[in-house]
């Protein structure tokens, strides 16, 4: 059956159906009328719903703004997730490019023998360079200006300037079919071992997408499963309860990532926005509590733990 169009009115008058409060309607209104509403009701109904009723019926007292509330908490801490993981984006970029450059020199990265190019990997290896040579020639038809400089000039682009340009994902596959050595020479400096990184690395580039394409983030689940660390014991979320993605799949395993490779200044200054958010949100909820929240988060209740360990 095709979808119809209703006017913000006709949206009002549907929300209020569905047992959910208008207490302002001019601010009704402007929210309906700046945020698309399947993303808004439909992103951010689940937490607000009497499971109860037999058709989708809002609990007693869910007002507009409350749900518009948890959509704006899950706004800013989109921000605050982007910004830090932007900030580990940054070093690994120099990472890599200064280890492979000392190496095998920084315009060899389309040779498939400076890579760990086994047999399981070959091909992997040779789409993976030739998905680098279209991303350049993109580049320069888009007269990129770093790209056109370097390919007009010296007719190659040092691996320092080609890696700004490569998606977070690019960067991590990048990672993945380094040599070993290189990779542990990487890991090192995170101090973790090579296979976490890349897992993290998985999931660091799932959330950025979230992030930057304005998907919801909230009620996430990772790609990959992290491995349990000592911040899983030091807070009890390995015996917390039996739910499978509980602090291994769900964003607080991000904050877990996030406290591994981060400098512990950064951590410190991003957690507090996080808490910050969440104070904000706990403020703004009046029927239900932001322990759900949390929960469905994967936040443990004593999450405010991580920034003393």
């Amino acid at each position: 059956m095709e979808k119809e169009f209703y006017t913000i009115d006709r949206q009002i008058e549907l929300l209020r159906n569905r047992n959910i409060q208008i207490k302002n309607t001019k601010l009704a209104k402007k929210i309906l009328t700046n945020n698309n509403y399947y993303y808004l009701i439909n992103g951010y109904k689940d937490l607000f719903l009497d499971k109860r009723s037999k058709s989708e019926q809002f609990i007693e007292g869910t007002s507009l703004e409350e749900i518009y509330s948890l959509y704006e908490f899950d706004r800013r801490m989109k921000i605050v997730f982007l910004e830090y993981i932007l900030l580990i984006e940054r070093r690994l970029n120099t990472y890599i490019s200064y280890e492979f450059s000392k190496n095998y020199g920084h315009k060899n990265y389309l040779i498939p023998e400076n890579f760990n190019n086994i047999n399981k990997n070959k091909d992997l290896i040779k789409n993976f360079i030739n998905n680098i040579n279209l991303e350049i020639s993109h580049q320069y038809k888009n007269t990129n200006k770093m790209i056109v400089h370097y390919i007009d000039t010296y007719n190659y682009i040092p691996l320092w300037v080609l890696i700004r340009i490569l998606s977070f994902g690019k960067v991590s596959k990048f990672y993945s079919f380094m040599k070993q050595k290189e990779q542990n020479s990487i890991s090192r400096k995170f101090n973790i071992s090579s296979e976490a990184l890349k897992v993290y690395l998985i999931n660091l580039g799932n959330i950025r997408n979230i992030c930057a394409h304005d998907e919801k983030l909230y009620d996430v689940i990772l790609k990959v499963r992290i491995k349990n660390t000592k911040y899983h014991k030091n807070l009890s979320l390995n015996k917390s309860d039996n739910k499978l993605t509980y602090a291994t799949r769900d964003l607080f395993s991000i904050v877990i990532i996030l406290k591994i490779l981060l400098e512990e200044v950064e951590f410190k200054e991003y957690y507090n926005k996080v808490i910050i958010n969440i104070d904000l949100l706990k403020d703004n909820l009046k029927t239900i509590n932001i322990d759900k929240v949390l929960n469905k988060m994967g936040f443990p209740i004593n999450y405010k733990k991580m920034l003393n360990m």
